[in-house]
């Protein structure tokens, strides 16, 4: 019997051009968890004691989250400058912020390149692991009531830190960050990461849409939320501490005045996510509600 030839089909080859930026899944998978356990240990701080301590454990998810989070611009200045054919310098906050200019004459480069460089400056002072000599004075319950600092000579002598740090306080001077490592807990994070949020919201609005392609998703008390805004409005309302509220406030009015219109109209960043009437941050909370938990104005959709 006589063999029939074999049928050979063809199967169709897809090939894709993928450009490799792997810095941005932390912010997106690892970051949302840390910032979580930290601000769970932060809240429980007695915030009426003068001189509160961070303890290892908020320093340690928060230390660890700022640094994944500053990964992510990076990884974004790396794509950004691919796409444009451009070659990186070794100032990532000047790059992102040429760039921003580039494509608007009106976007304030020096002011942007200020606050990009504060966040990279906290960043250092984790990974290059700045060295204090401390002396604490605590009470018998090992309450700290006084404490003195040194930065040990070798540390924080770049320009970088000499330019943006406050060297009487150990804090950044345009956001308030803090430099002393041990000292860095949720309230840092928590600023580092509206300054990213500013960052992507700027880049889809002056950038084409796949150069920074963020996506954010969440699960908060049992549902999922896919605005990182929203959910950082989240511990926004829920901050204990008065006194960081109103220094964070005031920053970020500022951040504000300077770069609200460079964000896209149609989208919520925390940045402009503010109550219409009081004018307070926070106001477009997870779950589609639109409420201000200072003065309680609130708008409700039509059923």
């Amino acid at each position: 019997m006589k063999k029939l030839p074999k049928l050979t089909i063809k199967k169709e080859v897809q090939k894709q051009k993928l450009v490799t930026v792997i810095g941005t899944n932390y912010i997106e998978q690892i970051v949302p968890g840390l910032l979580e356990k930290s601000f769970d240990i932060y809240q429980k701080k007695d915030f009426s004691k003068k001189n509160f301590q961070v303890s290892v454990h908020e320093n340690t998810y928060s230390t660890s989250a700022i640094v994944l989070a500053v990964l992510g611009i990076e990884a974004y200045r790396n794509r950004i400058y691919y796409l444009e054919k451009k070659k990186v310098s070794k100032s990532v906050s000047s790059d992102i912020s040429t760039i921003f200019t580039n494509k608007d004459n009106n976007f304030p480069k020096q002011d942007f390149e200020a606050i990009l460089t504060e966040v990279f400056v906290i960043r250092d002072v984790i990974v290059h692991n700045h060295i204090y000599e401390l002396e604490v004075v605590s009470d018998d319950n090992w309450d700290m009531i006084s404490h003195k600092q040194k930065l040990l000579e070798g540390y924080g002598d770049d320009r970088k830190y000499k330019n943006f740090v406050n060297s009487r306080v150990r804090k950044t001077i345009n956001l308030g960050l803090g430099v002393q490592p041990g000292k860095i807990g949720f309230e840092d994070l928590f600023e580092v990461l509206i300054i990213f949020d500013l960052f992507i919201g700027i880049a889809n609005k002056l950038l084409q849409s796949n150069y920074v392609p963020f996506r954010f998703m969440k699960k908060l008390n049992g549902q999922w939320e896919d605005s990182l805004s929203k959910y950082l409005a989240y511990f926004y309302n829920q901050i204990p501490n008065k006194k960081y509220k109103f220094s964070l406030k005031k920053h970020l009015l500022v951040v504000k005045g300077k770069f609200e219109k460079f964000l896209p109209d149609c989208c919520d960043y925390f940045l402009n996510s503010c109550c219409t009437k009081c004018k307070e941050f926070g106001f477009h909370q997870p779950n589609n509600i639109t409420k201000c938990d200072t003065c309680g104005f609130e708008i409700r959709l039509l059923p």
